[in-house]
């Protein structure tokens, strides 16, 4: 690893004083291969949300023991899709999450989440992304740590809040610069066992840019003894249980990436913001020893890629024509 990551992520830990030693100095780039981190009962997500946040409050959310801990590693790739005003892009990533949690003594369930993602962008043609220069970056990372408290998920109502902090960037981008915050709250009420909703408030910073502020809305219901749906934020899936280890999904969700780019880029100190709207259908498999496998794929529906001088000046906004995709899921629970 470059001096330059060990100095952010170093800057990460100190910050959130959450991390291991030994996760910090890998902490903005993935590991190989680890098991897998993270879901619940209704089980994993192959992609990353616009904010992890969602994400941990819907494993916090799940049927759960006193103590548990899931590790998840994974992986996706999009087809080349041609760029307005030209030029095209294909886009990899891969990264792992590791959640761990438990109950207080007042049946308070409290859980915390690390998570590293890279991203590779391929460029080509004459794209006008960064002006004047058709490939300003390809490989970008992003490191983060979530946590969340929650009342128990019994009938009745109760309360959830949460937090987010993240890096996001190229090498030896500042740290300072790239430092993302996040935060949710809110009230959950559960009607019966097949039947909770959640409402509250979810706000992120987002790099040279007003902080991005929506009502957090989730709901799960199981319609019947293979079937259930469930809408957690900006995702929406429905879900059908073949047998007890094997079950299909449909999914479409909001992703959005934001990254400060470093002072030798074409764009210096500036951000490029990656977000998109995508559907599509997956097969899962669960084992009764908690390892779990999940295979998704489906299109881009709508993609738009912009970037920002680092006063906050929009220097580009260019849409993505629609492309397929595909992503995979591994995870362990304990």
């Amino acid at each position: 690893m470059r001096p330059s990551n060990l100095r952010i992520t170093s800057t990460l830990t100190a910050s959130l004083l959450l991390l291991t030693p030994a996760l910090a100095q890998n902490a903005f780039r993935p590991l190989p291969a680890v098991p897998d981190a993270f879901a619940g009962a209704s089980g994993p997500t192959a992609t990353v949300a616009s904010s992890y946040m969602e994400e941990l409050e819907k494993a916090a959310s799940a049927p759960r023991p006193r103590s548990f801990f899931d590790a998840r590693a994974f992986g996706e790739a999009s087809t080349s899709g041609g760029l307005t005003g030209g030029g095209e892009v294909s886009s990899q990533r891969g990264g792992w999450q590791v959640l761990f949690g438990s109950r207080l003594d007042d049946e308070r369930l409290a859980a915390f989440q690390v998570s590293t993602e890279a991203s590779f962008y391929n460029l080509g043609g004459s794209n006008q992304l960064v002006p004047g220069n058709s490939k300003p970056f390809n490989d970008l990372y992003r490191a983060s740590v979530s946590g969340i408290v929650r009342t128990p998920s019994d009938e009745g109502a109760g309360w959830f809040a949460g937090f987010e902090l993240a890096l996001g960037g190229e090498d030896e981008a500042s740290p300072r610069d790239s430092l993302v915050a996040g935060g949710v709250g809110g009230v959950h009420y559960t009607a019966s066992k097949d039947l909770s909703v959640d409402v509250g408030i979810a706000v992120l910073s987002r790099l040279e840019d007003d902080p991005w502020i929506w009502p957090f809305l989730g709901l799960k219901w199981q319609a019947t003894d293979r079937l259930s749906f469930e809408a957690r934020g900006t995702s929406i899936e429905g879900r059908l249980a073949l047998d007890e280890a094997w079950s299909l999904f449909g999914r479409a969700q909001y992703q959005l990436r934001q990254f400060r780019l470093n002072d030798d880029n074409p764009l210096p100190s500036g951000v490029f913001r990656d977000e998109e709207i995508r559907a599509g259908l997956g097969v899962s498999r669960r084992a009764g020893d908690g390892f779990e496998v999940e295979l998704f794929g489906g299109v881009n529906l709508w993609r738009e890629l912009s970037t920002l001088d680092r006063d906050g000046a929009l220097q580009s906004e260019l849409e993505v024509d629609p492309a397929p995709f595909v992503a995979f899921s591994l995870k362990l629970s304990v």
